[in-house]
């Protein structure tokens, strides 16, 4: 009884407390389900968030490491390009070296074969030779005349028949206007119409044609005149062979002056005879500024024979002077000996081109050379650049303009009237030329360039016969001349005195360094103590201001390239080499009793120049 009571109470407190709590265990066992879910899920978000953010920044690494392979690769070829391109540099430098080497080897086997030719033609074929072409030019002169003539006769008859066709023609249309008015419209007006088109264009033919023949007869008269033109200045440079030739052998005063007076009337006159030619000046313009140098060298012989001072000191320059005629002369030699008709015929119509024009521009490039041996300086034939880099800025004048400037420019030296005689082209400068003479009929001839009229060179055939100024004053002198030409830091670098002039080679400093490619030569008569001469071509060429950079190479290591050369002096220069131009030390001294200039590149530490100073005659000379 008890048990079933108690078995009951059992199962009662089953069915009531036991049912709670089994309840709050469900309970707790539903909501404990869900929550083990929510970790998990939990926990897998938060892997999957690391991962992703693993990957980005493993794919930023990658990004990263690619671009900076990338500028790695980019560098690696630059700096092949750099290399590659300054092996290029380095090869064509070379290769430009060599083949102006060869260049130089071919003129001066050309200029040897040419003086040979010239040697070996006997005295009595020369004469024939002129003989013949004397007859040549006369009966060149008559033709001329007679071209002439008939030429003069054709336009008369050109102009009365021309007047003739204008008389017919206007009766003609009157006949016609006549017959259109009493015929009426229709097909007489059309067949009149025809008619006076067909007469017109008969007329406008005949013009043509007789107009024609005047330029065909006008053609040959122009290239018979050029033909005389190229004879005359041939026989003129064959008067300058002679007497060069003489001149070097005579010794009596008389003879020298005779012979330095036909030399100078020549000279003027071949000057004069090249200004005719059919072809531009810059093509003939170093054979003029030959001649002129020849009449230059003639009045300085004069005026020493006249002071009883010899000729021999002038040795060197005479002998150049008969070399480059000689070359001269073959040259013209061989124009004139094959230019053919159809050639002149070209040269009319073409205005200069052809073998003309070949054949000065033969002469400018393989005869006429300044000698390389001996300078007045050093670096004084330095004309690098084509492009005048000191007038990039200056706006051009005109001819009116230039000559107010030239009068300025020459304000202290007496000038009465100024004449613009032409323009002429040098090395790509374009100037204007005039000749300036003072009360007493003296001259000077001046360019001035068109960019900004600058005074590019000038030339004063003063007369200086004693040394009244010391170098010290001439150079002073000319340093006040180009202070008033607004040329400032111009530092003086070398004098050549001959006893009565001084030509002194000024070049710009900057901060401290001689820019050799910026020179100006002024000559300074010593006798009246003014510049009588400048040449500043490579200055406006050139000029510029620089980035210098600073000496790799100390001026102890750099005297090491000396050798036995004892330094005396030492300074910076900038210096035109290989097309450019090169920082160098130049340095000053001596051995074994000989004085040197030598440039030392003060980048590496190597030898680019030597020059030795010769004492001549003439003055301090560099080899």
């Amino acid at each position: 009884m008890e048990e079933k009571k108690s078995g009951k109470k059992v199962g009662v407190n089953t069915s009531s407390g036991a049912k709670k709590v089994q309840r709050i265990e469900k309970e707790k066992q539903a909501s404990a389900v869900p929550a083990s879910g929510t970790v998990k899920r939990t926990v897998t978000k938060k892997v999957e968030e690391e991962n992703a953010a693993a990957g980005v920044r493993l794919e930023a690494a990658k990004a990263r490491a690619e671009r900076k392979a990338r500028r790695e690769e980019k560098r690696a070829e630059r700096r092949q390009e750099t290399e590659a391109q300054k092996l290029q540099a380095k090869e064509r430098a070379m290769e430009k070296r060599l083949q102006a080497k060869e260049r130089a080897q071919e003129r001066r086997a050309a200029r040897a074969a040419r003086r040979d030719m010239l040697r070996n033609e006997t005295a009595v074929q020369r004469m024939e030779r002129k003989e013949r072409e004397k007859q040549e030019r006369i009966a060149l002169r008559k033709q001329n005349r007679e071209l002439k003539h008939e030429l003069a006769l054709k336009r008369k008859e050109e102009r009365m028949h021309k007047r003739r066709l204008e008389a017919e023609n206007r009766k003609h249309k009157r006949e016609q206007k006549t017959k259109r008015r009493a015929q009426g419209q229709g097909i007489g007006g059309w067949l009149a119409a025809v008619i006076s088109l067909g007469v017109a264009s008969l007329a406008m033919l005949t013009v043509i044609t007789v107009g024609g023949v005047n330029m065909s007869n006008m053609s040959e008269m122009m290239g018979a005149s050029y033909r005389s033109e190229l004879y005359e200045v041939t026989e003129l440079s064959e008067n300058l062979d002679a007497n060069l030739n003489k001149l070097r052998l005579a010794s009596g005063a008389g003879e020298q002056r005779r012979l330095l007076t036909d030399i100078l009337v020549d000279a003027e006159l071949m000057e004069s005879a090249l200004e005719r030619f059919p072809v531009d000046m810059a093509t003939t313009n170093n054979i003029a500024s030959f001649v002129n140098r020849t009449s230059e060298f003639a009045r300085e012989g004069l005026s020493a024979v006249a002071t009883g001072r010899s000729l021999s000191d002038r040795g060197d320059t005479l002998e150049y002077m008969y070399e480059t005629n000689a070359a001269i002369l073959q040259e013209l030699h061989t124009l004139r000996d094959t230019m053919t008709a159809k050639d002149w015929q070209k040269l009319v119509k073409n205005s200069g081109e052809g073998m003309m024009q070949g054949g000065f521009e033969n002469i400018n490039s393989n005869v006429i050379q300044t000698p390389s041996s001996i300078q007045d300086g050093p670096f004084s034939e330095n004309k690098e650049k084509v492009t005048a880099r000191g007038l990039l800025d200056a706006e051009e004048v005109t001819a009116e303009k230039a000559e107010e400037l030239a009068r300025e420019y020459f304000r202290d030296y007496g000038v009465q009237e100024a004449e613009h005689t032409g323009d002429t082209v040098s090395d790509g400068m374009h100037c204007y030329n005039f000749t300036l003479r003072d009360e007493r009929g003296r001259e000077i001839y001046a360019q001035l360039s068109k960019a900004g009229g600058r005074l590019i060179m000038f030339d004063s055939y003063e007369k200086c016969m004693a040394n009244n100024f010391s170098q010290a004053e001439c150079v002073q002198i000319a340093a006040e001349f180009l202070q008033n030409l607004g040329m400032d830091g111009m530092h003086p670098v070398w004098l050549q005195e001959n006893g009565t002039a001084a030509n002194i080679n000024f070049v710009y400093e900057q901060d401290g360094v001689l820019c050799y490619s910026d020179m100006v030569i002024v000559k300074v008569c010593e006798t009246k103590g003014m510049a009588v001469g400048m040449e500043a071509l490579p200055y406006y060429l050139n000029h510029c201001e620089r980035s210098i950079e600073r000496p790799a190479v100390s001026e102890g290591e750099a005297a090491k390239a000396l050798g036995k050369i004892q330094p005396a002096t030492a300074r910076l220069a900038l210096i035109p080499y290989e097309g450019s131009e090169a920082l160098t030390y130049e340095f000053s001294g001596s051995y074994d009793g000989k004085e040197y200039f030598v440039y030392v590149d003060a980048m590496t530490g190597e030898e680019l120049e030597m020059f030795t100073v010769l004492d001549t005659k003439q003055g301090r000379l560099l080899r």
